[in-house]
């Protein structure tokens, strides 16, 4: 009898964690597939002529990977902070090409980044830790030894990842944050709805959860994975990063890919989007930069969420914003 009463609760104890082990194994089983490719932003990218491009050079991170940047040298010489350039998902340095030579040729030095898991920094599509692009944020801005706080420019993916740093104990060491058509959080007020002719990302949500249930138990099993694939050709592969991994996509952009306001960044920050961008809801930043005491939106006319980095007009836009002009 005593031994029923013992043994009975234990057997479905085991049953009930065997039946979720169960659950969650089939979850994490599900593949990503990818979307239809999306011209509009793989061709955005490609028509840039990158021929002109400063070379890579390399910084080693703390666990001694060696990363890959590129130095826009400002001409006549730098007057100001320096600018350090994030590019947006599945991209690398050279798609902050034309932000970089507007830069430069506005006497503010740029570094465009391939930030880890992208173009030549480590494993393409992964990381080996969730908040490593942090830590090499933070090495590399150890490694250029700036004479003054430089400022953060990131481009979509890149955006939510200026602004997840901007709230972090890093954002200290940046004098302000530009933000280029910034994802800003699957639940943002500016994010679109993936579907249709824009839709950019599929997401593998039951993998996503069953990974997430199992990281916070501890459980670091099954993390390079990959859970999203970008909307690109088959032999986009060559050039870009055409999936994230579960580690890489808690690494980059916003913080759990969740909404934060711009509240309680002190720093000033600037966001600069285009009226006609097909992933993000544009006139929606203006709400979002109400609620950061030092935050400004500007919506360029004409452009689309690639254009934003190569028109003239948001270029300028751009070069201002990471001067500081107009404040």
């Amino acid at each position: 009898m005593i031994k029923t009463f013992v043994l009975r609760p234990v057997v479905y104890l085991l049953a009930l964690f065997g039946l979720a082990a169960a659950v969650l194994a089939a979850m994490i089983a599900r593949p990503v597939v990818a979307p239809p490719p999306l011209e509009s932003i793989f061709k955005g990218a490609r028509s840039v002529d990158t021929s002109d491009a400063p070379a890579l050079s390399y910084f080693v991170a703390r666990d001694g990977t060696q990363l890959g940047f590129r130095v826009y040298e400002a001409a006549g010489g730098a007057a100001g902070p320096a600018a350090i350039l994030i590019h947006g998902s599945a991209g690398n340095s050279l798609n902050k090409h034309l932000v970089g030579k507007a830069l430069a040729a506005a006497g503010v030095r740029a570094i465009a980044l391939d930030m880890r898991g992208h173009g030549v920094s480590g494993t393409r599509g992964d990381v080996s830790y969730i908040g490593q692009n942090e830590d090499d944020l933070a090495d590399l801005l150890d490694h250029l030894k700036l004479a003054e706080k430089p400022v953060l420019v990131g481009h979509s993916m890149g955006g939510g990842f200026a602004a997840r740093v901007a709230h972090m104990p890093l954002g200290q060491k940046f004098s302000r944050f530009v933000l280029v058509s910034p994802f800003m959080g699957v639940d943002a007020p500016t994010s679109r709805p993936s579907s249709g002719e824009a839709r950019w990302t599929s997401v593998d949500t039951p993998r996503i959860v069953a990974l997430t249930i199992l990281h916070r138990f501890g459980v670091e099993c099954c993390e390079q994975l990959p859970v999203l694939a970008f909307a690109l050709p088959p032999e986009a592969w060559r050039y870009v990063t055409t999936r994230y991994s579960f580690r890489l996509l808690s690494s980059f952009g916003p913080k759990d890919m969740r909404y934060r306001d711009l509240s309680g960044i002190e720093a000033p920050v600037e966001i600069i989007a285009g009226a006609n961008d097909e992933l993000m809801v544009a006139e929606r930043y203006a709400d979002v930069a109400k609620t950061g005491a030092r935050a400004h939106a500007t919506i360029i006319p004409g452009v689309d969420h690639m254009g934003v980095a190569r028109d003239p007009a948001a270029l300028a836009a751009i070069v201002a914003a990471a001067k500081g002009e107009g404040e």
